[in-house]
């Protein structure tokens, strides 16, 4: 399922879910279908910001010389709204693939935010702007004569994960993971439940009760299970 089959309610719900929902308690739904989505090592450059959107992905490749220069940031002009850039550079980090004059052109064009495999620059004009940015480090060396753009909008692998056009990316202080778009009512659904179950142990602590009183109470194991027992569907 592609989030272009979906409809514009679809993708605006899905988003708004994603921004009201921590990486951590997101993870913990991934983890618990057996899907491994978090991008380690990629970390927030801006801090107090986040993100959410659809991956528009980006995959350079070393420069060959013969081709001359190449305008491998012009890519930015077929992202659409709502996306975030998931750019691949191989984690290398002598060539950076992001800067100031993308992010200006990003923020004009309601792009949610950029996550690198590799290094980005001019990270006090980003700071400044307040855009969200989340790569493997920082660095001020121009990519250009280093690397070039090989494709867009094709599978790119981070890590252990493969990040998919379409695939929601949420992006905060904690890092970045990635839901599969055909997973995601299931990811969202659960991941609220695992917020929930944590505010009834705090509270429930705050009450008097042990940790382990609370978390067997409240079904930390499993805490989508105990959301099924109390819903009225479930009667």
């Amino acid at each position: 399922m592609s989030h272009l089959s979906l409809s514009v309610q679809q993708r605006a719900s899905l988003l708004e879910q994603c921004a009201a929902l921590d990486t951590a308690s997101l993870s913990d739904a991934l983890d618990s279908l057996g899907i491994d989505a978090g991008l380690q090592g990629i970390v927030q450059q801006v801090p107090g910001t986040r993100c959410s959107g659809f991956a528009f992905t980006v995959l350079y490749e070393p420069v060959n010389q013969s081709d001359g220069f190449k305008n491998a940031a012009n890519y930015i002009d077929d992202v659409p709204p709502d996306s975030v850039v998931v750019s691949s550079n191989a984690g290398r980090l002598d060539a950076t693939v992001w800067g100031d004059i993308l992010t200006h052109v990003a923020l004009s064009r309601n792009i949610r935010g950029t996550v690198i495999d590799g290094a980005a620059r001019d990270i006090d004009t980003v700071t400044r702007l307040g855009y969200p940015l989340f790569s493997r480090g920082r660095f001020m060396q121009s990519g250009k004569n280093r690397v070039q753009l090989k494709a867009t909008q094709v599978p790119v692998q981070i890590g252990a994960v493969t990040v998919n056009p379409g695939d929601l990316i949420v992006g905060d202080a904690s890092g970045c993971l990635v839901i599969p778009i055909d997973k995601a009512e299931e990811v969202i659904k659960r991941a609220q439940s695992v917020e929930k179950t944590e505010r009834d142990i705090i509270e429930s602590v705050a009450q008097g009760l042990s940790l382990a009183e609370a978390r067997r109470l409240h079904r930390y194991d499993q805490p989508w299970l105990a959301a099924e027992a109390k819903s009225p569907s479930a009667a």
